[in-house]
């Protein structure tokens, strides 16, 4: 049996067979991925661009484990998707706190959860998040890169879990 980075090295190199196990593989998860995150009437949408993504950044794939790959993907087309919608704060803010703490959060919560962060993280967080502050705008306020910044949003949820979880 093959792994899915070999039928997707196999994919790269024209395979349709192989494109079709990936597909029978991950169309489920790729579906319920979606449904948990988008309105019914925009779920078969996304559903399609992402296999048509898939197929056109298959020559960005580099023997790396494919799930992990083709599911970052999947996240950028999804906050493409937030974005071109006028939704990003509220959906982000429900995705953050459901990541986070794998349950649904309340606005009436979000204080105490966030009072769990050290004051620089909480303050990231709320600015990108809660108020919708760009990459671009916080990188010029904070002076930090917007790799950075990503890294650090990536930690203090992280650190909001292992805090939650206790």
């Amino acid at each position: 049996m093959k792994t899915d980075e070999q039928l997707m090295r196999e994919y790269q190199s024209g395979s349709e067979e192989a494109f079709g196990i990936l597909y029978d593989k991950y169309s489920s998860m790729v579906y319920a991925f979606i449904r948990k995150r988008m309105r019914l009437s925009e779920q078969e949408d996304l559903f399609q661009k992402v296999w048509r993504q898939l197929h056109e950044k298959r020559h960005l794939y580099k023997d790396q484990p494919f799930a992990p790959w083709f599911f970052v993907m999947i996240r950028h087309l999804l906050i493409d998707e937030y974005r071109s919608l006028g939704r990003r704060g509220r959906e982000l803010k429900d995705e953050l706190f459901d990541q986070a703490f794998n349950t649904q959060t309340q606005d009436s919560d979000i204080e105490e959860i966030l009072s769990r962060l050290p004051d620089d993280s909480r303050d990231l967080v709320i600015k990108y998040y809660l108020e919708e502050i760009s990459y671009v705008e916080l990188e010029n306020s904070t002076g930090l890169s917007q790799a950075n910044l990503r890294q650090r949003l990536s930690r203090a949820l992280k650190g909001l879990r292992r805090s939650y979880e206790e």
